[in-house]
Formats: structure tokens, sequence, C-alpha cells
């Protein structure tokens, strides 16, 4: 039996678009919705020391994700 693999930037960069700059983790909860899905990527350090993050996202399709 195997895994389903969901789709990423890296694999179906037409699918997904990135959101402009970069986000710290508490700031996802801004960003993040029901009606998409999200690929997270660590995207460095901000001078202060906290991480940073690249957000991507594309339209939920429930009949893709039961099709893999």
């Amino acid at each position: 039996m195997t895994e389903p693999s969901w789709p990423t930037p890296a694999t179906r960069p037409d699918a997904f678009e990135r959101l402009p700059g970069l986000y710290r983790r508490w700031e996802m909860q801004q960003l993040l919705d029901a009606r998409h899905d999200f690929h997270i990527e660590e995207a460095g350090t901000a001078t202060d020391g906290t991480q940073l993050f690249a957000v991507y996202r594309r339209r939920h399709n429930h009949e893709e994700a039961s099709n893999e």
C-alpha cells in the first residue's frame, strides 16, 4: 500500500502561488484558512534570530486528494 503523495511547489509549481514576503511562526494564524492547501518552507533567520518561513498556497481540491 502506498502513501498518497501530496503536490508541493517543487513537484507542481503551476499549482501553487507564493505569498509575498517571509513570515514568522506567530504570523501563520493570519495566513491560514480552510479554502487552501499550504506548503511552508524554512526561509532563513531575521536579524533578531527569529526563524522565517516562505508560504505557498493553492486552492483546496478534495477530488485530487482522493484520486492520488
